[in-house]
């Protein structure tokens, strides 16, 4: 029987370098070649296609692309490169003197490589996109599907957030207006009545905690962050109100855009081949309209909009997926809590729900902020799930 034994090494790259005693001077560089990614690039003209083919097969990995390609018999192609960091930073290099969209691809693929960790401060926090965070859910309205009614009361409204922040919260997301199936419109007035004042209360005693504001509307968000919130999560994706688009953007306003096919919610299921790369394309457009309107890119989140518009399937593969959203390069915000698609399918009440949430948020290592109910519960599962993943 042979002495030598083979074992597959530990995800944790730097930990086996140091585990054989590699030399901490090229670090650094051996992390590069050791870390792989993949990625797609969608929509290249066949000779574009060709000509990045032949370049990563020059620097010792291949490139994916339709088997009409090479004869020019397709309009476009689509193409999957894989290849280590290393071979990734060569490629760019050499697609920068390329010519027709290979300069555009170098750039964009820059971004994606790049080992710059991303990190973006609300109020007196700095984050880390690579940590994870909880958002706590205060919902001040009368018709919100879990908790309706159960807040409307201001002071059991700052109970309510104080327990959270004992419970771990890292911010606190106020909402005014139920986004549920079948919900009313309600005017911009009425959501700005519900929740304001909690908003100015929280700030007579808490002037260190993120206040995130679960509104589309212009006239609330203004005076929310006048009163002192932080952050607009905007289920509608800025797609709702100019107004609010044009507020966040002149004043560099920490926002959540969030993917949504209706609100109020609905069930219906995209009709594309693939919804995740169709939810990415919309997403990726929205960011850099932002960023081209002079936003911050650290001042973006995306949310890509589980339960909105979509079917049970589709969110189940959007969890499944989630990794694939990562290469937008901005914060990830998951928001599933007590969600109907997770109830009916494990036919579970709402404490059922809440640990299936907390399970699912211990899992997806690579969201940034979970938007939850039950705090305690997911700070319990994120704390179990850091030791082993």
């Amino acid at each position: 029987m042979s002495d030598i034994v083979i074992k597959k090494a530990d995800k944790n790259i730097l930990k086996e370098l140091n585990s054989v005693k590699f030399d901490e001077m090229y670090i650094d560089n051996a992390l590069k070649k050791y870390t792989g990614e993949a990625y797609k690039i969608f929509s290249l003209k066949p000779y574009e296609a060709n000509i990045l083919k032949q370049i990563c097969l020059s620097l010792g990995f291949d490139c994916a692309v339709s088997r009409n390609t090479v004869t020019c018999g397709c309009e476009y192609t689509d193409c999957i490169i894989f290849g280590s960091i290393s071979q990734m930073e060569k490629l760019v290099r050499k697609l920068k003197n390329q010519p027709f969209r290979l300069k555009i691809i170098a750039d964009e693929l820059q971004t994606k490589i790049s080992f710059n960790e991303l990190k973006f401060q609300l109020r007196n926090t700095v984050f880390d996109r690579k940590s994870h965070y909880i958002m706590g859910i205060l919902n001040v309205t009368p018709d919100s599907f879990s908790d309706g009614g159960k807040y409307v009361n201001i002071d059991y409204a700052l109970s309510h957030v104080k327990n959270m922040i004992n419970e771990g919260a890292d911010i606190i997301d106020i909402g005014g207006e139920s986004t549920r199936p079948g919900a009313e419109k309600i005017s911009w007035r009425e959501e700005a009545q519900r929740i304001i004042p909690v908003i100015k209360k929280i700030r007579e005693n808490n002037n260190d905690i993120p206040i995130s504001v679960d509104t589309r509307n212009y006239q609330t968000a203004k005076l929310a962050v006048e009163s002192g919130a932080d952050i607009i999560n905007d289920v509608s994706g800025l797609d709702y109100d100019e107004e609010l688009y044009d507020f966040v953007t002149s004043n560099n306003i920490p926002v959540v855009i969030m993917h949504s096919s209706s609100v109020p919610a609905l069930s219906d299921d995209f009709t594309t081949a693939d919804i995740i790369e169709e939810i990415y394309f919309n997403l990726d457009k929205k960011i850099k309209k932002l960023v081209n309107a002079g936003m911050s890119k650290s001042n973006i989140i995306a949310d890509a909009g589980i339960g909105f518009g979509k079917s049970a399937e589709s969110n189940f593969e959007l969890l499944k997926r989630m990794r694939e959203f990562t290469s937008l390069d901005v914060p990830l915000l998951l928001g599933i809590s007590r969600k109907s698609f997770i109830r009916s399918t494990f036919n579970a009440n709402f404490d059922e729900a809440d640990e299936i949430t907390a399970l699912y948020s211990a899992l997806l290592k690579d969201i940034t902020i979970h938007r939850v109910h039950n705090v305690r519960l997911t700070k319990k599962y994120l704390n179990c799930s850091s030791k082993i993943i």
